[in-house]
């Protein structure tokens, strides 16, 4: 058997070896806590059209902050969590009031919310974390094991379109249908009317309104940032003061390279989603920008620690980690966490902490890495294999990504695959580095747009129920729930999963994502491709 626990360590997994992307049972009482709340707008607001509710912006503000600190594991302080509970509740109380009021003008029989919670405004932090571990444990004891991991799931794509949603807006632009998506997951997340089937159908809706998000953030960072070309990314540092920018908002990694021009300042990104900047061609012609630091956000501790420089979050991130950095960690976040300088309108703190940093005294080369692609040829090979496709000669066409890291931890899982492959079968690979003949291996690291565009060819030629078409996953992230729920959902004959460390998903919820949703693990490279030839 592949030893998942060296695959997990191999990486330097600091999730997993120092625990700093867990989150700790106080917090977790009061995301649950919010939760219900948000529970609470949710089942009022879906009771109403559009044109009843006179004050959505507020409301799509308040789900959107409410979520976002949650997403980012935020540091709640009296104040702070005070003002979230206050506006949610006053949004139950109006919506309610207004569904009250179509009742009796339509003489409609009213829903009642239907919740072991009563509402208040005027928690403290200790009676929030006493309760929300009781109303936790309720949770738990009226829904099954399979229930369970539904509901988790739920959660995790509410969180994943409220992070793409997030990103979006970050970069000037909405979209409407994400509000009413969330609102709709978690409304059928309502302990009291909970149901299997009404969950999977709102799952289904919501991995359809996070692909468009996908879609819709890369087109629109090309319309802002250029068209995105192969690029190779230098990993190595030079002599100098360096400000790092970590997370994923290219606007503000912009703002930071306009500041210095000019300067001897250096740029360098960190984390999966800025190395990507690098491939857009108006960020990557900036001088200042040098290249990318560190192995990403699992291993931030150590990254953050040996960076001479300031450090701008872009986004708060899983990481408790801000305390140990304090006066050289900045954000624009609406939310600051402890130890964080929460910059406004100016980004002068940030420049004159890298002025006064020591930066790098000494250089140090590393090997570059390739990202982005060429949308032409990559398109121009699908249409190579899909004529191929159509003459019997590929019968099983496989996609193996979507993590090219120069330590890929399933280097020798694929070796023997690719070695085993019938010569029928034909691999598009974004992971391991090898080219062959039925191997094409294209160096862009880590990029769902790709793999969706070469999807999209298939499924204008093809119906997927009858395309030998097999999906291998080899990273894990807080996007992956999502987009092996979309695969399956646009019936890819298989898809495979690596192992995930459970600080991301756990074991009871990869249980249900394989009984419910045909998602399998990795096993042995042999076993996993008789089982794939036996679906072909």
């Amino acid at each position: 058997m592949y030893n998942e626990f060296k695959i997990m360590f191999e990486e330097g997994d600091e999730c997993l070896t120092k625990g700093i992307c867990s989150v700790n049972p106080t917090l977790s009482s009061l995301h649950e806590i919010i939760l219900l709340y948000l529970i609470g707008v949710s089942f009022y607001y879906t009771k109403l059209d559009d044109s009843q509710i006179v004050n959505k912006n507020d409301i799509k503000n308040a789900l959107l902050y409410s979520l976002f600190t949650i997403i980012t594991n935020a540091d709640y302080t009296q104040e702070l969590f005070h003002s979230i509970i206050v506006k949610l509740y006053d949004h139950i109380m109006q919506l309610r009031a207004l569904y009250e009021k179509l009742c009796a003008e339509k003489n409609l029989e009213m829903q009642p919310l239907k919740t072991y919670f009563k509402y208040s405004k005027d928690f403290d932090l200790t009676d929030a974390i006493r309760k929300g571990e009781k109303y936790f444990i309720k949770k738990s004891q009226s829904l099954s094991v399979r229930q369970k991991d539904l509901y988790d799931i739920a959660i995790f794509l509410c969180k994943n379109i409220g992070i793409k949603l997030i990103e979006l807006k970050k970069i000037g632009k909405d979209n409407e249908k994400s509000y009413s998506t969330i609102l709709s997951l978690l409304n059928s997340l309502n302990p009291g009317n909970f149901s299997e089937e009404s969950i999977k159908q709102v799952l289904e809706n919501g991995i359809e309104v996070s692909y468009d998000l996908t879609k819709t953030i890369f087109y629109t960072q090309v319309e802002l940032y250029g068209e995105m070309t192969m690029t190779d990314v230098s990993f190595s540092t030079e002599v100098g003061k360096a400000i790092l920018v970590s997370g994923f908002d290219f606007k503000q990694l912009e703002m930071v390279l306009d500041a210095v021009e000019g300067t001897d300042i250096n740029v360098y990104t960190h984390g999966l989603e800025m190395l990507m900047a690098h491939s857009f061609s108006k960020l990557h012609s900036h001088k200042n920008l040098k290249g990318h630091f560190g192995a990403g956000l699992e291993s931030s501790l150590i990254d953050f620690a040996s960076f001479p420089g300031p450090i701008l979050m872009t986004k708060g991130t899983l990481q408790r980690i801000d305390y140990l950095f304090r006066g050289r960690l900045f954000t624009f976040d609406p939310i600051a966490p402890m130890g964080v300088v929460k910059l406004k309108d100016n980004i002068e703190p940030l420049i004159n902490s890298a002025h006064e940093s020591k930066g790098f005294s000494h250089s140090q080369t590393k090997p570059s890495m390739k990202v982005g692609f060429n949308e032409k040829e990559i398109l121009k090979l699908m249409d190579n294999i899909i004529d191929k496709i159509n003459k019997k000669e590929i019968k099983n066409l496989y996609f193996v990504g979507l993590c090219n890291a120069q330590n890929f931890a399933y280097k020798e899982y694929f070796t023997k695959f690719f070695e085993l492959l019938p010569k029928d079968s034909f691999v598009f690979s974004l992971s391991y580095p090898l080219n062959g003949e039925n191997v094409f291996h294209l160096d862009s690291f880590y990029d769902y747009t790709l793999v969706y565009k070469c999807l999209k060819k298939l499924r204008e030629n093809f119906s997927m129920n009858n395309l030998n078409l097999h999906m291998f996953l080899t990273k894990c992230d807080k996007h992956t729930i999502s987009n092996l729920l979309y695969l399956k959902h646009i019936k890819i004959k298989d898809v495979y999963m690596c192992k995930c460390p459970p600080t991301l998903i756990g074991p009871s919820i990869i249980t249900t994502l394989q009984e419910v949703f045909g998602v399998k693990e990795f096993s042995e490279p042999k076993t996993d491709i008789e089982k794939t030839l036996q679906n072909g």
